[in-house]
């Protein structure tokens, strides 16, 4: 993960794109619905980068601790605002956090499973620090949608690409890894980089096919586990 090191300084410019917004609003709209976070609550961003959710979830009243392996990251999400939030961050490989079992109410992986090296460890050492029926949601690239169709075809353009590190995980692979079942699922993000013209209309289409087509077509899951 301290690959990430040489992405940190241009990492947040896609989220201020139109396409960057749109695909923000519904990955957070359905973290959310399962992190369901509440004020007080203690929450581990495993994979946190730039902070992004980290500061999310500290102006909703949570205790967070924004936890990442790339010390340029990391240096990035310090240098923002939490508007009076509570945060720490810690650098720590996510196969081996310095955080005590049973000690966080939620734990959330944000489009962060994709890359490191061993999955299962670190879905075992986030349910390790979670409290006796504390959340784990896992948001996911999903492995049939068009999003992950598009990162593999950038990494054929690009072998130096970041994405030539990833792995895009389907639903029962995730189940596997845990070896128990999910809680609740949500699916989002049907529509494909190469379609998006604005965000009304890639809006009006996600919902439109949200209706009508399998969660296999989806770009994205967001998955709830309580331990």
């Amino acid at each position: 993960m301290m690959r990430f090191d040489r992405m940190a300084a241009r990492y947040d410019s896609f989220c201020h794109t139109p396409l960057g917004k749109f695909v923000d609003e519904v990955e957070r709209a359905l973290v959310w619905a399962l992190l369901t976070p509440k004020p007080g609550e203690t929450i581990g961003d495993l994979g946190c980068g730039t902070g992004a959710y980290t500061i999310a979830l500290a102006q909703a009243g949570c205790e967070v601790i924004g936890i990442d392996e790339s010390p340029a990251m990391l240096t990035k999400a310090r240098a923002k605002s939490a508007a009076g939030g509570s945060i720490t961050y810690l650098q720590a490989d996510l196969a081996d956090l310095l955080l005590h079992s049973s000690t966080l109410d939620a734990v959330l992986l944000q489009v962060t499973l994709e890359f490191v090296a061993d999955p299962a460890v670190v879905l075992n050492e986030a349910f390790r620090v979670l409290k006796p029926n504390g959340r784990l949601v896992v948001g996911l690239i999903h492995g049939g949608g068009p999003w992950a169709s598009h990162y593999r075809e950038r990494v054929e353009r690009d072998p130096t690409s970041i994405y030539s590190h990833a792995h895009f995980f389907t639903l029962e692979e995730i189940c596997d890894l845990l070896a128990t079942p999910p809680t609740a699922v949500r699916e989002g993000l049907y529509v494909g980089p190469d379609e998006f013209r604005t965000i009304d209309d890639a809006w009006f289409l996600e919902r439109q096919r949200r209706e009508t087509e399998p969660r296999n077509a989806a770009g994205y899951l967001a998955i709830l586990f309580n331990r």
